[in-house]
């Protein structure tokens, strides 16, 4: 275990011996602990003294946080075990969850799947169920706050401004607490909440797992409040069967946002379209016992381990302002979003599509982002043009640490070993060492995929999808009977990316899509892999 800052004390109240940091938010750090009196791991937060605020302010607010959470007792819900005061710091003891925030998902995987979010929006609002029932508000729904365990339960976290309706509003009065892009419109402008708060935080959380971010995702925490109490939120795209709760939930007017009966009853409307299995009636503890894990909530309808197989649904998606362009026949995936730099704003990787020729670019599928943030090309060398060795008859000899994956479709190539593969309709995905494959397919493929790329960077970059973007090539390559690659580079979170889609046509009823991303100051030393894969590749016979 990592040793804690060296200002931190080793152990708490000769009890709670501090490990590694595990994470900072806006209240505080958390830190990883040993409770070496009954020998389990704990999450330990050290409460943040806001500027100006004196430490017995610091300490009710600490107090009303660990009253709050400790009153709940959900299974989505983290447990509070202690609170402790020592040397004017505030520490709370908190159940050790071993996970990754949603916001850590979105930004590691890109906008989720409909069926996924709302699983997770299911839970969620059990959790809010419970908190509402007992008085007490939360008042900081995010998806940063929105943990999915390892063991595959979802949990609502950091009760750290949560309100119980027998105290006082924590908030000072000059200062509006909690996080802008996730906040209620009243709250923002009146500085009033309530449980009907909570619920539209709740939409706008959702909202951002389905399209990569928030509703009013601005340029400015200011831009974003603006926005907030003048402006309606753009619809989203990706939302697919979710539309309904989302619209419901987003209503500006607290007596118009639909309650947690009504959001339940949608939710489950969603899931039977999609084809997914829903969490059967509205008691918690029933519900908690037919659970989904969150880890297979990536099994799509159209993986032959789900219930929904033959149901995927690909959806019409907005482009720019006015560009609407059909699926039919395209194929389109991605794996990012957009840059942040608001500490409170919804962190998402960036997109691309990787799209099979159609001389209008299809839309993202419904689990797919439109946006893809790019930055300044570097001189790196693009990759070979050189014809597919696997397409010759000449497939290279399988290297030490790589493995033939065979899809259930009937094609097969190599992968590298050890990377996590997740299957997300058509699409398959291989992740790993900080890279992305992703492999699409369809059976009505269409010509000229150098326009196709042409029409999808157009719409992208004319609606503001690829800030910054720097173009390395879109061109035509030797592969199979017709190919293109989309090749360009973007920033996120401060890291420089490199992309290479390509779009290949196989044979009159067979078309294909690559996608494939690294670190650009990788890039170089990566172009080898991503060559292996296009030489390994033999599609479906």
């Amino acid at each position: 275990m990592t040793e804690p800052m060296p200002d931190a004390p080793t152990i708490l109240a000769g009890r709670y011996r501090l490990g590694e940091l595990l994470g900072r938010g806006g209240m505080g750090a958390v830190h990883l602990a040993r409770d070496e009196t009954l020998q389990r791991d704990v999450a330990v937060k050290e409460i943040d003294q806001p500027p100006g605020e004196d430490g017995s302010a610091a300490a009710r607010r600490t107090l009303r946080e660990a009253r709050a959470a400790a009153r709940l007792s959900h299974p989505n819900v983290v447990q509070v075990y202690d609170v402790l005061q020592l040397d004017g710091r505030t520490w709370i003891v908190m159940e050790y969850v071993p996970s990754r925030s949603l916001r850590q998902v979105i930004a590691e995987e890109g906008p989720l799947d409909p069926a996924r979010v709302a699983r997770i929006g299911m839970e969620l609002l059990g959790a809010l169920r419970a908190a509402h029932r007992g008085g007490v508000e939360h008042r900081d729904v995010k998806p940063a706050n929105v943990l999915l365990a390892d063991d595959g339960r979802v949990l609502l976290t950091d009760f750290g401004i949560a309100a119980m309706d027998d105290d006082s509003v924590i908030s000072r009065s000059d200062v509006v607490v909690g996080s802008p892009h996730f906040m209620a419109p009243e709250r923002a402008r009146l500085g009033v909440s309530g449980p009907e708060a909570d619920l539209w935080s709740l939409g706008a959380t959702l909202y951002a797992a389905v399209e990569g971010r928030s509703p009013y995702e601005r340029g400015s925490t200011m831009a974003t409040l603006t926005a907030l109490a003048t402006e309606e939120p753009e619809p989203p795209v990706h939302a697919g069967p979710l539309r309904p709760v989302l619209d419901g939930l987003l209503q500006k007017d607290p007596e118009r946002r639909i309650g947690i009966e009504d959001a339940e009853r949608l939710i489950r409307q969603a899931l039977d379209e999609t084809g997914a299995i829903s969490v059967p009636g509205n008691d918690e503890e029933e519900a908690a016992a037919s659970r989904i894990p969150a880890q297979r909530t990536e099994v799509l309808p159209g993986d032959d381990r789900g219930e929904g197989a033959g149901k995927n649904r690909r959806r019409l998606a907005v482009l720019g302002a006015a560009v609407v362009v059909l699926l039919t026949g395209g194929l389109a995936w991605a794996v990012a979003g957009r840059d942040s730099g608001d500490s409170d704003q919804q962190a998402t990787p960036p997109a691309a599509t990787a799209q099979v020729t159609s001389p209008a670019a299809p839309s993202p599928p419904a689990s797919s982002p439109t946006s893809a943030p790019a930055t300044s090309a570097s001189a790196a060398p693009s990759v070979s043009p050189s014809v597919s060795a696997s397409a010759a008859g000449e497939r290279p000899v399988l290297p030490a640490g790589w493995e033939e994956y065979k899809d259930k479709s009937g094609y097969s190539v190599y992968v590298p070993k050890g990377w996590k593969h997740t299957q997300e309709g058509t699409l398959d995905y291989f992740r790993g060492d900080g890279k992305v494959l992703g492999i699409d397919q369809t059976d009505t493929p269409r010509s000229n995929p150098v326009a196709d790329w042409r029409n999808q960077r157009d719409a992208r970059v004319s609606a503001g999808d690829f800030p910054k973007y720097d173009e390395v090539k879109i061109a035509s390559v030797k592969y199979f009977q017709k190919a293109a690659d989309w090749e360009f580079t973007f920033t996120r979170n401060g890291t420089r990316q490199h992309v290479n889609n390509r779009g290949v046509v196989v044979s009159s009823k067979k078309a294909y899509g690559f996608y494939w991303q690294t670190k650009d100051s990788e890039w170089d030393d990566s172009r080898a892999d991503l060559q292996l894969v296009f030489d390994s590749f033999v599609p479906k016979k």
